[in-house]
């Protein structure tokens, strides 16, 4: 019981893990700004994303769990949700330093670029887009690389990030007593 009173709530590695996971995303980010402004949005990103942020949960969670010798599935799904959130800052670190310290420029080709990206993906399944959704997207688009609008991105992710952590911690939650025999 001593130990459990001990522990911290939030250990600091879940820091270190979370800000590798970001710098990781950011790095990324800027190199593929750096080798091809379109392949900011190549199928890779979301990919990448997912599987950094995957891989922190996991990181996060094996080593409180070797630390701390259990792992209860409330606080396996309460660190990995943070530190989903704190590998995905580098995602927003990006957009908010691209489009508003760096290159503000490039906000409109930017915004160009994912409306007809959209549009393309639309058309590969047969749709056609009306005007009307095509200005939507547009503005939307915007809104989204505004300051405000990656606000809201930030709390938006925090709903995919939260439905991966609830199978992460379920995958990797230990229970006192299921212990006994386990050596992993």
């Amino acid at each position: 019981m001593e130990e459990l009173a001990e522990r911290k709530a939030i250990p600091h590695y879940v820091y270190a893990h979370g800000a590798a996971g970001a710098a990781l995303i950011l790095m990324g980010y800027l190199l593929a700004y750096l080798i091809q402004f379109e392949a900011i949005l190549g199928e890779w990103t979301g990919t990448a994303i997912f599987t950094v942020v995957v891989m922190v949960m996991v990181m996060v969670l094996l080593t409180v769990r070797r630390e701390e010798k259990t792992l209860a599935f409330g606080r396996a799904f309460g660190l990995s949700v943070f530190a989903g959130f704190l590998a995905r800052l580098g995602y927003t670190a990006f957009h908010l330093l691209i489009f508003h310290v760096m290159r503000p420029d490039l906000t409109e080709p930017y915004v160009d670029l994912l409306v007809n990206e959209s549009v393309k993906v639309f058309a590969l399944i047969g749709m056609s887009i009306p005007e009307e959704a095509e200005a939507m997207m547009e503005q939307s688009s915007r809104f989204f690389i505004s300051v405000p609008g990656q606000f809201f991105d930030v709390v938006f992710g925090m709903l995919w990030i939260s439905i991966v952590a609830l199978v992460v911690a379920a995958i990797l939650k230990r229970n006192p007593d299921s212990l006994k025999g386990m050596k992993g």
